[in-house]
């Protein structure tokens, strides 16, 4: 056989062999990223969390004017998680969010962690024991993946936590010229072995007039582990 024809036929079998090699490690990533084991859930019935709640407002020009929602979070006792039920991928509970004024405002919910459907104001429980490039709902449609992990320290014990984070700037549709917008950051905190929220931060900045708000949840108390 020809040198030539030898040395044509080893590249083409080494290019086949790194193709190969790229299909397989994509192959596994995806299974990673989509596996379709059933979501169980990591909170048990019974399990309680309270958060702390906050909101900032930053003007940033004269006609700028703070919005009166915000108040609602500033006036916050306590926001309160209360699991009442797992069916599935479906985890039930009830909230309530007391008020310093004596008021409270409660709920029943529910939130898929397979796919992220739910029927309330509380999203933020995950399934647990994600790791980095995890999807969040593995049988979503919104792709967010867990982005790193690290160890936060609670007062009797370390716990590993998840983080994910997304910016989004939206156009207000009521201009013409499309030049009023709204950027959008969520920083999320979520304990890795329950799927539970631990810290959530979400800044909203309007060039229209100039504002920055923003929100923050503080899980203060747990009767999973010490807080």
């Amino acid at each position: 056989m020809p040198k030539k024809a030898m040395s044509k036929k080893v590249y083409i079998a080494i290019f086949l062999l790194v193709l190969l090699v790229g299909i397989a490690v994509a192959a596994i990533v995806y299974t990673t990223q989509t596996s379709s084991s059933p979501v169980v859930p990591g909170v048990n019935v019974g399990d309680t969390f309270t958060y702390k709640l906050t909101g900032i407002s930053v003007l940033g020009s004269a006609d700028a004017v703070t919005p009166s929602y915000l108040s609602d979070y500033n006036n916050t006792d306590y926001y309160k998680v209360t699991i009442t039920g797992i069916n599935g991928s479906v985890v039930s509970f009830d909230t309530v969010w007391q008020f310093t004024n004596g008021t409270a405002v409660q709920n029943s919910e529910w939130v898929d962690l397979s796919t992220g459907a739910d029927n309330g104001d509380f999203w933020a429980i995950y399934a647990p024991n994600l790791n980095v490039n995890n999807l969040l709902r593995p049988k979503g449609f919104d792709t967010l993946i867990v982005n790193s992990t690290d160890t936060q320290t609670y007062t009797s014990s370390t716990r590993t936590r998840n983080f994910w984070s997304i910016d989004n700037i939206f156009v207000d549709i009521n201009d013409p010229t499309g030049n009023t917008m709204r950027e959008d950051y969520m920083y999320v905190y979520f304990d890795k072995q329950t799927g539970m929220l631990t810290t959530l931060t979400n800044v909203q900045q309007y060039n229209n007039p100039g504002l920055e708000l923003i929100i923050t949840w503080q899980l203060t108390n747990s009767t999973v582990w010490g807080v």
